[in-house]
């Protein structure tokens, strides 16, 4: 008898200590994403001619959740946005910006703040968020 109780207590101790090990390993292995709000988001990628293209810009997005605004840089122009967010919907409307005009950086940002307004919906997955219109990535950032 006193060897089956120690025989079911081993046997337990292991089991128990074997999904525990497990389960440990298996929440460090998912990454925490980044808070849509109040994050500065990097411009990394932009849609150009139906495929996602790399930007070296200073262009950067803010969302505000009190505010339910968005507002940001183009890398030479500030901009500002209404924001409607609704579970993983968004929607830009009355985008405005300054209006210098930066030869090295201007196409970019004119298709940046273009972009803005047709999107519909967002994901981040770890410090990267895409935005999407309708199942299309049109604009990727990462978190600074």
């Amino acid at each position: 008898m006193k060897s089956l109780i120690a025989f079911t207590t081993l046997f337990m101790s292991v089991f128990s200590s074997c999904c525990t090990t497990n389960q440990a390993k298996s929440n460090s292995q998912h990454e925490a994403a980044t808070p849509l709000y109040n994050t500065k988001w990097l411009l990394k990628k932009i849609s150009k001619d139906g495929a996602l293209q790399d930007v070296n810009t200073n262009a950067f997005i803010r969302f505000d959740k009190e505010k339910n605004s968005a507002g940001g840089n183009g890398s030479c122009n500030s901009f500002g946005s209404t924001t409607k967010i609704e579970g993983q919907s968004v929607n830009f409307s009355n985008t405005f910006s300054t209006k210098m005009f930066c030869h090295d950086v201007q196409s970019i940002e004119d298709s940046f703040f273009g972009l803005l307004e047709k999107v519909t919906r967002y994901e981040i997955s770890g410090n990267q968020l895409k935005l999407f219109q309708d199942k299309t990535v049109v604009l990727e950032f990462v978190s600074e």
